[in-house]
């Protein structure tokens, strides 16, 4: 393993510009894309009970390197002097993250991208919630109120970053009439994905679901095959009641779909309700949504072309990089702004 002092050194005599050496682990494909437009080398730590990189979702960036998890915790290459450690969940990661930056005196960044689940007792959350990085990081305002911290110089919030010209509308491909959602495992995670609720609201209706759930639907065979879906569809319908903010819903949005959502979490921060897509808990209200837009192309169209520019102002990948930039480097030189 990589010796601590290397790291101390490293820290000391690191140029200006240099790329900084993350230290973390596969967690969110498309997430972790955006991350690395920050410019930054980022190694992934594997091991049991950690996913892999899935490059069905999202091909490995350049910058962005795979270790060997045959090799245990020897898989940190002791060639490379690293700035920073990253944990992106409470739940493996954090464990393995909070020993590497005690061994390597590496600060520690632990971001976390999910919600409490709503039966948790406190004997589950207190624990969680003590679990602490030298930076703590949410990605919607909505996340940190759900894990009962509060925003400080050291707890910040980072939303997600969208690559718009990746996910853009083509004017070349007619839009189908249907309703399309992008769920995996949905059945067992109706929990917080809410597929009964899509049960109910697309009833009748015509639709198409990617995802890996069995008995069910496939996943989209690559990016590119996302991103045609997105552009081949005229409805994205979200029915999420516990996900901080959907990816796939921004993305849908990015390529011009108007979309139908459940009324939850951060999700009343990027739509507004008839002006770039429709919001609602109740079922029928979402059914109906969803029919008028079937029944509506030049509404639909309207509301498709919001929703884009909502993404391209507020969640544009040159943006996310930048929020990432800074606080890599803030970390690494442990300054934590408020």
């Amino acid at each position: 393993m990589v010796s601590p002092v290397s790291s101390i050194t490293r820290a000391a005599t690191r140029r200006i510009n240099e790329p900084l050496n993350v230290l973390t682990f596969p967690t969110h494909e498309r997430y972790e894309s955006m991350m690395a437009k920050c410019g930054h080398n980022f190694y992934a730590y594997r091991a049991e009970g950690i996913k892999d990189w899935n490059t069905n979702y999202a091909p490995v960036p350049e910058n962005y390197f795979l270790l060997d998890p045959e090799l245990g915790e020897n898989q940190i290459p002791d060639h490379v002097d690293f700035d920073v450690i990253l944990s992106q969940n409470k739940f493996g990661q954090y464990q393995i993250a909070k020993k590497m930056a005690g061994l390597l005196h590496l600060p520690m960044i632990s971001l976390e991208h999910t919600l409490p689940v709503p039966n948790w007792g406190s004997d589950i959350l207190e624990p969680i919630r003590n679990m602490r990085g030298h930076l703590n990081l949410f990605i919607s305002r909505h996340s940190i109120e759900a894990w009962g911290w509060e925003e400080g110089k050291d707890t910040l919030v980072i939303t997600h970053g969208v690559d718009t010209e990746l996910f853009k509308p083509d004017k070349s491909i007619e839009r189908e009439d249907h309703a399309l959602s992008v769920v995996n495992d949905w059945i067992n995670r109706d929990w917080c994905c809410g597929f009964n609720i899509w049960q109910n609201v697309i009833k009748d209706l015509p639709h198409r679901v990617l995802g890996d759930t069995p008995g069910l639907s496939e996943p989209a065979s690559s990016t590119q095959d996302l991103v045609s879906a997105y552009q081949s569809s005229r409805i994205f319908l979200n029915t999420s009641t516990i996900s901080p903010i959907p990816t796939v819903l921004l993305e849908a949005m990015s390529c011009g779909c108007a979309v139908v959502s459940t009324e939850t979490c951060m999700i009343p921060e990027v739509i507004e309700h008839g002006v770039n897509g429709f919001m609602s808990n109740d079922e029928n209200e979402l059914k109906q949504y969803v029919v008028d837009l079937l029944n509506d192309e030049d509404l639909a169209k309207q509301m498709g072309e919001a929703a884009r520019e909502t993404i391209v102002k507020r969640f544009s990948v040159d943006k996310f990089a930048s929020k990432w930039d800074f606080i890599l480097h803030s970390a690494s030189k442990k300054v934590f702004l408020g």
